[in-house]
C-alpha cells in the first residue's frame, strides 16, 4: 500500500460487478451514486461495469457554444452525450471499454494524488498479470488527457477522473477510470473530434496515441467480452486481497 492507502490499515474491501448497464447514462448514474455503498471508515469498494456507447463530457465541455447541436449530431450516430460530475474532458465509453471506480472514505491524510495513485496502482497490477507494463503520465494528444493517463508503449489505454462528496456524515472520494479493453481507437478518436468540431471546441486527438489492452496481447489472446470478463474476475480477486 501507498502512504495514503495505509491511513486505514484495517480495510474491508468489496467488489461489485453488476449486469451490463442498459445505457451509458444508467451506468454513469450508478457509478456516481456508488459512494453510497461506503458505510464505514474501513470500506474500500470497487465497481466494474460496461454498457452501450456514450460520450461522457465534463462540466467545462458543457459550456461550449454549440453543445446542443453536438448532442443531436452524436445521438444520430449512436453516441449519446452525457455529463459527469468529475473533471476532465470528453471520454467515450462502449461495450469495448470497462469502467472501474474505487470509492472509500477520505481520511485526514488522504490527498487527490494519493487517491488517483491508488486506482492507477490497482490497474497497473491488474495489467501486469497479462505481462503488460502500463505507465502513468499525461498523453497530451489523446482524448481526455490528464496527469493520470495510463499508457502501454506510449498509447493511452486508460484515463482517470475523481470527485469528492459528503455521504452519510463522511467525505467519500470516488476515483474512476475508463479502461480501453478491445475497441476501435480510430472510431473513439473520431467521435471525440466530431463532438468538439460540432460544439465549437478546439480540442482534437490523434488515434495513433490511443491503444487498448487487446492491442497489447498476443494475436491468439483473449478479446472482446471474454477479455472483459477475465479482467473483471482478476480485478475481483485483487480487490479482495486489499482487505487487511
Amino acid at each position: 500500500m501507498t502512504t495514503d492507502q495505509a491511513v486505514a490499515q484495517d480495510v474491508a474491501a468489496r467488489f461489485f460487478k453488476p449486469e451490463p448497464a442498459p445505457s451509458a447514462l444508467a451506468g454513469l448514474l450508478h457509478q456516481e451514486q456508488f459512494g453510497d455503498e461506503v458505510r464505514s471508515d474501513r470500506d474500500l469498494i470497487v465497481l466494474a461495469w460496461r454498457g452501450p456507447r456514450g460520450l461522457i463530457i465534463g462540466r467545462q465541455d458543457n459550456r461550449l457554444p454549440n453543445v446542443p447541436a453536438a448532442e443531436e449530431r452524436l445521438a444520430a450516430e449512436g453516441w449519446p452525450v452525457l455529463i459527469r460530475r468529475s473533471g476532465g474532458t470528453a471520454c467515450p465509453v462502449s461495450p469495448g471499454t470497462l469502467q472501474i471506480a474505487l470509492a472509500r472514505p477520505a481520511h485526514a491524510r488522504t490527498t487527490i494524488d494519493g487517491a488517483f495513485g491508488e486506482l492507477a496502482e490497482l490497474i497497473t497490477v491488474l495489467l501486469a498479470e497479462y505481462g503488460i507494463e502500463a505507465k502513468t503520465g499525461e498523453i497530451p494528444e489523446a482524448f481526455c488527457p490528464g496527469r493520470y493517463d495510463m499508457a502501454i508503449e506510449g498509447r493511452k489505454i486508460a484515463g482517470l477522473s475523481q470527485h469528492w462528496r459528503p455521504r452519510g456524515g463522511r467525505m467519500v472520494v470516488t476515483t474512476a477510470a475508463t479502461l480501453l479493453v478491445d475497441e476501435d481507437h480510430d472510431e473513439l478518436s473520431r467521435i471525440v473530434d466530431l463532438f468538439y468540431e460540432t460544439a465549437g471546441g478546439e480540442k482534437r486527438c490523434l488515434p495513433e496515441v490511443v491503444g487498448s489492452v487487446r492491442h497489447a496481447l498476443p494475436p491468439d489472446g483473449l478479446g472482446g467480452a471474454a477479455l472483459t470478463d477475465d479482467l473483471c474476475a482478476r480485478l475481483a480477486r485483487l480487490t479482495t486481497q486489499l482487505s487487511a
